[in-house]
C-alpha cells in the first residue's frame, strides 16, 4: 500500500500544488494545505481504488479541501495574482502584454464558478476530461462542449477588455467588463 500511495504522491505532487496555489495565491497556505491534502490521501488510500485516475481522486480531496480552508477563514478573493501559474503553461507566450494578462484575471472573475473550475481544472492543472468528468461527475461530452463556450465567451471578455483599455477611460478599473459595447456610462 505504501508503496502505491508514495508513487501517487511522487507523480501527482506538482499538479496537485499547482492547483491549490492557484486557489489560494498564497505559497504558505498552499503548503499546509497540499500537506493535509497527502495525509488524508495516505489515511484513505484504500477508498482510491474506487476511483479509476488517481490523479481524480487527488483532486476531490484538494478541491474539498480548498472549500474547507475557506468556509474556515472565510469569504476572500482568489485569482489576484495569477502570474506565477501562468507561466508552467505557456499562457505568457499567448498573452505577452501585461494588459491582456489583466484581461484574462479580470475574464476569470467574471465567470461563475463550475466555469472557472472547468477551465482551472483543464488548463492550469492539465486534467484530462475523462479526469475532470470523475471529479466534478458530470459527463465528458457535455464538459467538452462547456469547455468550448467557457473559451469563446473568455475570448469575447478579453477583447472587450483591451478594447476599452485601447480606448483608456472605457471601464473604470474597479467595474466589471461587459460583453456589449461600452456604453455611455464610461463602463
Amino acid at each position: 500500500m505504501s508503496e502505491s500511495f508514495l508513487d501517487c504522491y511522487d507523480h501527482y505532487f506538482d499538479d496537485i500544488y499547482r492547483y491549490v496555489l492557484h486557489k489560494t495565491c498564497n505559497k504558505w497556505d498552499t503548503e499546509e494545505l497540499v500537506s493535509d491534502i497527502f495525509r488524508k490521501a495516505f489515511e484513505h488510500f484504500d477508498l482510491s481504488k474506487a476511483y479509476t485516475y488517481k490523479k481524480a481522486w487527488l483532486m476531490v480531496i484538494a478541491r474539498n479541501t480548498v472549500i474547507d480552508f475557506y468556509r474556515k477563514k472565510g469569504r476572500v478573493t482568489v485569482k489576484e495574482n495569477m502570474e506565477p501559474y501562468l507561466e508552467p503553461y505557456n499562457f505568457q507566450d499567448a498573452l505577452e502584454e501585461k494588459d491582456e494578462i489583466e484581461c484574462l484575471k479580470k475574464s476569470m472573475n467574471l465567470l461563475p464558478d463550475l466555469d472557472s473550475e472547468i477551465i482551472q481544472l483543464r488548463y492550469f492543472s492539465k486534467m484530462k476530461f475523462r479526469e475532470i468528468s470523475e471529479l466534478l461527475q458530470q459527463p465528458e461530452a457535455t464538459l467538452r462542449v462547456k469547455a468550448t463556450r467557457i473559451m469563446k465567451k473568455l475570448g469575447v471578455l478579453i477583447s472587450h477588455c483591451l478594447e476599452c483599455d485601447e480606448r483608456k477611460g472605457c471601464r473604470k478599473a474597479d467595474e466589471p467588463i461587459q460583453t456589449g459595447a461600452c456604453s455611455e456610462r464610461g463602463v
